[in-house]
Formats: structure tokens, sequence, C-alpha cells
């Protein structure tokens, strides 16, 4: 499942552990060996609802001018 608002880019594809901070994906894809080796996320969660938020609230706004412009 996509994201809301999240840009379809060559990146979604194969993420690095940049792409799932920039696009807020679940960490399960990107996990790193902590010393112990057990498996941990690359990003913290604030972080990441954080990113989320962030990719929702431009869609929103893009979706609101493609309306406005489609209006007027």
């Amino acid at each position: 499942m996509k994201g809301y608002g999240l840009p379809r880019t060559l990146d979604m594809e194969s993420p690095d552990l940049l792409d799932i901070q920039v696009y807020a994906l679940k960490t399960s894809t990107g996990q790193i060996k902590s010393k112990g080796g057990d498996y941990r996320g690359s990003v913290k969660r604030k972080n990441r609802v954080r990113n989320r938020r962030m990719w929702k609230k431009i869609a929103r706004n893009q979706a609101k001018r493609a309306l406005y412009n489609e209006l007027h």
C-alpha cells in the first residue's frame, strides 16, 4: 500500500536508509543490526510521524489548489 501523499519515484521501488527516513516508510524495510544482535528500525517514531504528516499536508494542499484552479 502506498502512503497518502508520497510521490511515485524510482527511489520508492528500492529504498535505502535515507529514502526510508525522507518518505517515512515502515522501518522493517531498513532494519539495522544492533550490538546485541537484535534488529531495530532505522527511523525514530517521532520523526516518522512528523514526515508522514508533512507528506499528507503537501498532498492536501496540492489537491486544494487543483480544485481551486478548476473552479476559477
